[in-house]
């Protein structure tokens, strides 16, 4: 089994074997959120003059929120939050065909909201009472109103 091994463990280690600390002052900084893969944190180790940077990025999730098929509302609020800051980024980039199609999906998940949020609920019902080619009906639908 390999061990994770950060700077602050390198930096002990190196210690032990150097008469004084070779890596001072490292700047650790940490930030989490969430995005459509789900619930991540990051942690970005940089050397005191800049010269080196390291991020190590950890998921808690994926895929659609807490489970396989059940799906929150703060996952697809940063969904649609994720895609119109990416249509952003192609209008800027004047990659206006890469815009038309965000701005298309964009649209369509607004449009299809509350049936997407009337699926949902269908499907997880159907995966409590076990009836999976039901929930797979369910997350076909749901798949196409996304898309």
């Amino acid at each position: 089994m390999r061990r994770r091994i950060n700077f602050f463990d390198l930096n002990e280690l190196l210690s032990s074997f150097l008469s004084e600390e070779p890596i001072k002052n490292i700047n650790k900084e940490t930030k989490s959120g969430e995005d459509e893969n789900g619930e991540w944190s990051s942690e970005t180790y940089t050397s005191p003059d800049g010269t080196w940077k390291s991020t190590v990025v950890y998921r808690t999730s994926y895929g659609f929120g807490n489970g396989p098929f059940e799906s929150n509302k703060s996952n697809k609020s940063s969904n649609l939050k994720n895609l119109k800051v990416q249509l952003e980024d192609a209008i800027e980039k004047q990659d206006f065909e890469l815009a038309v199609e965000l701005r298309d999906k964009i649209k369509s998940l607004e449009e299809n909201k509350g049936k997407i949020e009337e699926l949902e609920l269908k499907l997880k019902e159907s995966i409590e009472k076990q009836d999976f080619e039901k929930s797979i009906e369910i997350r076909d639908e749901i798949k196409k109103l996304k898309s």
